[in-house]
């Protein structure tokens, strides 16, 4: 197929892609064999995703669900062409996500090789929002990879009957409570650091995709929100205690923005650093 296709951004377990055609007329692309497992958001245009027996109609708010290891074709509706979003993970995530979702009718229907899935305000925002930290270079690859997980678990969780567990069953606390000590004291250590979901998940010796999951089942917190918790903390605590100026305790905290630092902290405490800081330094002891 004519197209431009760009990386924008590449962690250890997915890669997202920038897809611009080139086309212009109502033709059907040449065979083409799909190497990794995709989920891929529509942002203009109108195509028919060709695979095997189904011709899926995709325009914008629908997400192509692709296996690996089959061809496809694509035939333009229109002269408009078609742009698209692709989050592609490696082969190894694959076989973990296989582990959670593969007895679900999607994955083991054999003739169903891809699916469409149209988007929710909640689906459209994520992928919204995990492509302007990436465009803007202002997200922490910790935040891009705890939403790029959370998109995972909205889109698959929409297409298949699995329902997560939120108990906390004792074998997953004789198995995983070492897990969640280990992570609490690696993020508490290196709050400062641009950390990644790879490097603590590796830290603690078990996957990306299980450790976001079983970090948010014994927390109620994703990792991004417990790190984000330590850094304002951090800050309240140099407000309360320091002179030191907004910006210094911003970046002292981890931040790597003051815009960011003030709309985190506005949200949690319910007003902006400076106007906190005049109001603990009036309070009577």
């Amino acid at each position: 197929m004519d197209a431009d296709i760009h990386t924008l951004y590449t962690s250890s377990f997915y890669r997202i892609l920038d897809f611009k055609c080139r086309c212009v007329d109502c033709r059907t692309s040449k065979p083409e064999y799909n190497e990794a497992f995709c989920i891929s958001f529509v942002r203009k245009g109108n195509f028919l995703f060709n695979i095997f027996r189904h011709s899926l109609d995709s325009y914008t708010g629908c997400v192509l669900i692709t296996k690996p290891g089959y061809e496809r074709t694509v035939t333009h509706a229109h002269s408009v062409p078609d742009e698209c979003t692709i989050f592609e993970f490696t082969a190894g995530f694959y076989t973990v996500l296989l582990e959670r979702y593969g007895k679900t009718g999607f994955f083991t229907n054999n003739d169903l090789h891809s699916t469409l899935y149209k988007t929710n305000p909640e689906t459209e925002f994520l992928h919204f929002y995990i492509a302007r930290l990436i465009l803007t270079n202002t997200g922490t690859r910790l935040q891009v990879d705890n939403l790029v997980l959370e998109m995972i678990h909205k889109v698959l969780g929409a297409i298949t009957d699995h329902t997560p567990e939120d108990a906390l069953h004792p074998r997953l606390k004789l198995q995983h409570l070492s897990t969640i000590e280990l992570a609490k004291h690696y993020i508490t250590e290196h709050y400062t650091d641009d950390i990644s979901l790879q490097e603590v998940a590796t830290h603690c010796h078990v996957s990306p995709f299980h450790f976001s999951r079983i970090f948010k089942t014994f927390t109620q917190s994703s990792p991004h929100q417990f790190l984000l918790t330590i850094r304002l903390k951090h800050a309240e605590m140099l407000l309360k205690d320091t002179v030191l100026p907004i910006g210094d305790i911003a970046f002292s905290s981890g931040f790597n923005s003051i815009e960011h630092f003030t709309t985190a902290f506005r949200q949690k405490y319910k007003c902006p650093p400076a106007r906190y800081r005049t109001q603990v330094s009036i309070t009577p002891l």
